[in-house]
């Protein structure tokens, strides 16, 4: 992974965390389930951080993979 994606993963941990991890936790219920919802988002974004989007659909982006995340952990239960 190039140092540029990385600090461009450090700036949306920054600027999203908090955003994410509330709508995390309006779905799940919980905080716990919040924190790993969007922890794990973070590990997916990282992992494709090569086709991270332009800068303003990055957001979307994040809470789709959120969304996704929550969703097939539901369907597993």
């Amino acid at each position: 992974m190039r140092l540029t994606n990385l600090a461009r993963i450090e700036n949306l941990l920054e600027v999203y965390y908090l955003q994410l991890f509330r709508f995390a936790e309006r779905l799940s219920g919980s905080p716990t389930r919040a924190m790993l919802l969007t922890q794990c988002t973070f590990k997916l974004a990282v992992e494709r951080s090569q086709h991270l989007p332009v800068p303003a659909n990055v957001r979307p982006w994040l809470f789709t993979l959120l969304f996704k995340l929550f969703l097939e952990n539901r369907l597993r239960l």
